[in-house]
């Protein structure tokens, strides 16, 4: 089973969206991560879920308020193993497995190309933010959250993002014809589809294990 790691390996030591969360993960084994990406004053790319800071640093307010700088002012990890706000460039070009790179502000590729291998996936909620990043860098790798109700042969992203709880083999033989990968996640407690396909991947957290 294809596993990644949803913002890491995190738990009471190792937060999420961290360094040191997809350090664990790598060690661990899991086929790759997921993390988000916000933008900073200063417009800098960084990994963090929230648009506050205020739940997963001991700081508050908004990223887009503060620059780069001002948020490495702050602990983005725990008492036991203190970290720093991490770049999405770091995160790129730190690990040689999966990256799955939800996006959840508009971004520009550009300043980040160097960094991007056949292994990063650029996934978002919003179809319109992936189309526009798919137009304009069309060889990289994209996927949609959610898409739930597509059904057009047009579809011809490299991956799709479904939740577990409406996940069937029809779903499955659908995406997998057309050579689209699955990763599906909102899983909670344990994994409702089970399926050992090597195109399936799992978003999971390590306590689902």
């Amino acid at each position: 089973m294809n596993l990644i790691a949803h913002r890491g390996y995190k738990n009471n030591i190792y937060k999420e969206n961290t360094i040191e969360s997809f350090d664990m993960a790598y060690n661990f084994g899991y086929k790759g991560i997921e993390c988000d990406v916000r933008v900073t004053k200063d417009k800098k790319y960084v990994i963090c879920h929230d648009a506050f800071i205020n739940r997963v640093s001991n700081g508050q307010g908004l990223i887009k308020n503060k620059t780069y700088k001002e948020l490495l002012k702050y602990n983005f990890g725990t008492k036991e193993k203190p970290a720093k706000i991490p770049l999405l460039k770091t995160v790129l070009k730190r690990y040689d497995f999966i990256k799955v790179i939800e996006l959840k502000e508009d971004i520009d590729l550009k300043p980040i190309e160097k960094y991007i291998d056949d292994k990063t996936i650029f996934i978002s909620f919003n179809k319109s933010r992936i189309e526009k990043l798919k137009e304009r860098y069309p060889n990289y790798k994209y996927g949609i959250l959610n898409y739930v109700l597509n059904s057009s042969e047009n579809y011809n992203y490299y991956c799709v993002c479904l939740l577990d709880d409406i996940m069937t083999k029809n779903i499955e033989n659908y995406y997998l014809k057309r050579n689209i990968k699955i990763f599906i996640y909102g899983i909670n407690k344990k994994i409702k589809y089970v399926s050992n396909n090597k195109c399936i991947y799992y978003i999971i957290d390590n306590n689902m294990l």
